[in-house]
């Protein structure tokens, strides 16, 4: 049965690997049997990877996002987690959507599942 999979995205990017392997997780979620709808949330010290800046070879992320992408999975990152760490809207990739601390909220909230990196 198809089910609204939220993978939150919690830990700086580098020296950790949490961030790929959450990546990993949503792209296995979303490509599986039942082929989940599946939303990346970049919250807390997590917004640090949705920057542009991140090289993203180096964290093993283009293939988890293409895959994932492919499966119309989501990417979002939380506005107020930005602010809070002074990450601009400007320095975001452009696949990753800004969303309002009140909508991440409100994805938590309407998940079947979330997971947790």
């Amino acid at each position: 049965m198809k089910r609204d999979v939220l993978v939150m995205l919690t830990r700086a990017p580098y020296g950790r690997v949490h961030v790929p392997e959450g990546l990993r997780a949503a792209r296995g979620v979303a490509a599986g049997f039942d082929r989940h709808d599946v939303t990346v949330a970049f919250v807390a010290d997590g917004v640090y990877a949705a920057r542009e800046a991140v090289d993203r070879e180096a964290l093993n992320m283009p293939g988890h996002i293409a895959d994932l992408l492919a499966e119309d999975g989501e990417m979002v990152v939380d506005e107020a987690a930005m602010a809070a760490r002074d990450v601009r809207p400007a320095e975001i990739a452009g696949d990753i959507a800004v969303e309002s601390g009140e909508r991440i909220a409100d994805r938590v909230r309407a998940a079947d599942h979330t997971l947790d990196f």
